[in-house]
C-alpha cells in the first residue's frame, strides 16, 4: 500500500512542480514513472491501467510550448553527441527496409525514435545547473525506489532476482545495468551535501542500490559500478582541484566502502563475482560467460557478410549459421549476442557501430571540456558533478559491453546529462564571453 500512495503522491507533485517551480520537473516525473513501472509491479492492479509515461511526455511537451521563449537558447545542433545519436536512429530507420523481421524492427525503431524525442525535449527544458541537479536527483530517487522494491522481493530465482525490471530492461542483468551508474551519483551528492541529514539520505540511497546489485548478482553491472567508483575516487585523490582534507576523505570512503561491501556481499555473490576469470574461459561443451566471446566473434564474421546489419535481432536470426556447431548454446542456437557493440554491428552494421562510438566519445570529451572551464572558474562542486556524470557514463559502457543495450533509456539519459552540462558550462559560457567582447 505504501508503494501505491507513493506512486499517487509522485504523480500529483510531478504534475504541479513544472508549473510552480521549474518545467524540468516534467522530465523528472517521466524518470520516476520509468522506475515505478506499475504495469509489472505487484501493486499495479491497485492503480488505473493507463500509460503514465505517455502523459508525462505530453506534460513535457506542454510546458516546453508555454515556455518556448525561455528555452530557445538551448541549441540542439550545438551538441555533437546529439548529432550522432540522431544519425544512429536514422540508420536504424533505414534498416527497416532490409531487416530480417520488419514488423519487430519497426516496433524497436518507434521506441528508439520516441526515446530520442524525449531526451531532446528534456534538453530544451534543462536551462541551468540547478535544472541539471534536479534530473540527477530524479534519477537517484527512481533508482532508490527500484532498489527498495528489489529488497522487498528478494532473491526469487535461485541466487538472483527476476521479474523486477522496467519496460526496456525486463531481465535481471538489464535492471542491474540501469542501477550501476547511480552509485557514483549518490557518492558525488554525498560529498557536496551541506548538512548531515542530506548526506544520510544519499548514504541510504547508495546502500540500497548496492544491496540491489548484490541481490541481482550481475557481473557486468558489478564491474561497471566498480569501474565508475574507482574512476571518480582516482580523480578526486590526484586532481589538482583539491578541497581541504579531500585526500583523507577519499581514503575514508575507500575503507568504509570496502567494509560495507564485505558486509553486503553474501556467499552467492562472492562465488559469482570470483568466477569472472573462470567464466572468461571458453568451454565449447557447455554454455558459460566465456561463450559470449564466441558470440562476439560470430557477430564479427556475420558483419563481413552483412556490412549494413540485419535489423532488429539480426544476430538472433543468423546465429545458428555463424556459431560453431560444436559450441553448446543451451536450449537454442538462436542466441542473443550479449554485447551492445556487437548488437549494434549486427543490426545496423559498421556505420551504426561507428556512430555509436562517436556518440559516446563526444559525450565523454564534451564533459572534459566542461571540467577545464570549471577548473579555471574554480567551481569545485560543478567540476565534480561533471566528473560524476563521466563516471556514470563509464559504468554504463562497461555494463553494456556484456548486454544488448543500444536503445536503453538510461544510456540516453546519461548522454542527456552530458549534453546539458556541455550546453550550460561551455556553450552558454562561450556565448556570454562573446557578448562581453562585443560590448
Amino acid at each position: 500500500m505504501i508503494s501505491v500512495i507513493l506512486f499517487y503522491l509522485t504523480n500529483l507533485i510531478g504534475y504541479l512542480l513544472p508549473f510552480f517551480y521549474a518545467p524540468i520537473f516534467a522530465f523528472t516525473l517521466y524518470q520516476l514513472i520509468y522506475y515505478f513501472h506499475p504495469e509489472k509491479r505487484w501493486w499495479g492492479v491497485l492503480v488505473p491501467e493507463i500509460s503514465y509515461s505517455f502523459f508525462a511526455v505530453l506534460l513535457m511537451i506542454f510546458v516546453l510550448l508555454i515556455n518556448i521563449n525561455l528555452f530557445s537558447k538551448n541549441k540542439i545542433l550545438s551538441i555533437p553527441q546529439f548529432k550522432w545519436a540522431y544519425f544512429l536512429v536514422f540508420l536504424y530507420g533505414i534498416a527497416y527496409f532490409y531487416a530480417i523481421s520488419p514488423v519487430f524492427h519497426l516496433v524497436a525503431f518507434n521506441y528508439f525514435l520516441k526515446l530520442l524525442i524525449i531526451i531532446t525535449i528534456a534538453y530544451k527544458l534543462c536551462n541551468n545547473s540547478k535544472h541539471l541537479d534536479i534530473i540527477l536527483y530524479g534519477h537517484i530517487i527512481g533508482a532508490w525506489y527500484m532498489s527498495f522494491y528489489i529488497f522487498q522481493v528478494g532473491r526469487n530465482s535461485g541466487s538472483r532476482v527476476e521479474g523486477v525490471g522496467t519496460v526496456d530492461s525486463p531481465d535481471a542483468n538489464g535492471i542491474a545495468a540501469t542501477l550501476a551508474p547511480v552509485l557514483v551519483l549518490c557518492l558525488y551528492n554525498f560529498l557536496v551535501a551541506k548538512n548531515n541529514s542530506t548526506k544520510l539520505i544519499f548514504v541510504l540511497a547508495g546502500v540500497f542500490i548496492a544491496d540491489a546489485l548484490v541481490l541481482i548478482n550481475s557481473r557486468g553491472a558489478f564491474l561497471g559500478a566498480a569501474s565508475s567508483i574507482v574512476f571518480f575516487l582516482f580523480y578526486m585523490y590526484f586532481s589538482k582541484f583539491q578541497r581541504k582534507h579531500q585526500k583523507k576523505l577519499v581514503i575514508f570512503i575507500i575503507i568504509t566502502g570496502l567494509a560495507g561491501s564485505i558486509y553486503l556481499m553474501d556467499d552467492n555473490f562472492k562465488q559469482r563475482m570470483f568466477s569472472i576469470t573462470k567464466q572468461a574461459e571458453v568451454d565449447s561443451s557447455k554454455e558459460s560467460g566465456g561463450t559470449r566471446m564466441i558470440y562476439w566473434m560470430a557477430a564479427w564474421e556475420m558483419a563481413k557478410d552483412y556490412p549494413f546489419g540485419n535489423g532488429y535481432r539480426g544476430f538472433n536470426h543468423y546465429s545458428p549459421i555463424y556459431i560453431p556447431a560444436n559450441v553448446n548454446t543451451g536450449r537454442s542456437k538462436n542466441r542473443s549476442v550479449h554485447s551492445t557493440w556487437f548488437e549494434t554491428l549486427s543490426e545496423v552494421g559498421y556505420l551504426g557501430l561507428f556512430s555509436l562510438c562517436l556518440m559516446l566519445y563526444y559525450s565523454y570529451s564534451t564533459l572534459n571540456k566542461c571540467k577545464k572551464i570549471l577548473q579555471k572558474q574554480e567551481k569545485i562542486n560543478d567540476y565534480f558533478k561533471v566528473l560524476a556524470i563521466q563516471a556514470a557514463l563509464i559504468a554504463f559502457i562497461v555494463s553494456m559491453t556484456f548486454l544488448n543495450r543500444m536503445r536503453a533509456e538510461v544510456l540516453y539519459w546519461i548522454i542527456l546529462y552530458s549534453a546539458c552540462a556541455y550546453n550550460i558550462y561551455v556553450v552558454k559560457e562561450e556565448a556570454n564571453q562573446d557578448k562581453k567582447v562585443i560590448n
